[in-house]
């Protein structure tokens, strides 16, 4: 009994410290490295790909894929047009910000996926993943990549135009 309360509690509370963290640290600016903003989306796009190639989704995994790959371009877009963007003026470094919009998003998504699948898609009887785990996995896969690839894209853009 006891362990089942601390499984459903404990991704709230890392939840809570994360962005306890990020809330803090929002106040500072800190410096934005265009030429590096690859770096992220390389990493992430390898090891998404490298899940994909392992264990390949069915069409209907691919159909969620794409949905998260909608959706994450979506979200990633609007994260990097959240953020603020300034040049210091001592340095003339760009420097960015993130806004509480940006993180106020990100826990919005946090919050949808509860609603979406409230029992975390969980194990079968047998042990195997059921079939809504693994569509919610491949969904979320494509959000993830998308995300972060859109996110890293759009500050660039910004980055350059400013």
């Amino acid at each position: 009994m006891q362990q089942g309360w601390l499984k459903d509690v404990l991704p709230f509370i890392a939840i809570a410290a994360v962005i306890a963290l990020r809330w803090r640290g929002m106040k500072k600016a800190r410096r934005l490295r265009i030429g590096m903003l690859w770096i992220v989306p390389l990493l992430v796009g390898v090891a998404i790909s490298m899940a994909l190639i392992a264990m390949p989704p069915t069409a209907l995994g691919w159909l969620a894929f794409a949905a998260g790959l909608a959706a994450g371009a979506a979200v990633g877009w609007q994260r990097a047009r959240l953020m603020h963007l300034q040049r210091d003026p001592e340095s003339g470094e760009l420097m960015m910000r993130q806004t509480p919009a940006a993180l106020l998003l990100i826990l919005a998504i946090f919050a949808i996926r509860r609603l979406v699948d409230p029992g975390g898609g969980g194990a079968a009887a047998d042990g195997e993943l059921a079939p809504t785990a693994l569509l919610l996995t491949d969904g979320l896969l494509g959000f993830a990549v998308a995300m972060v690839i859109a996110l890293r894209v759009t500050l660039y853009l910004r980055a350059r135009a400013h």
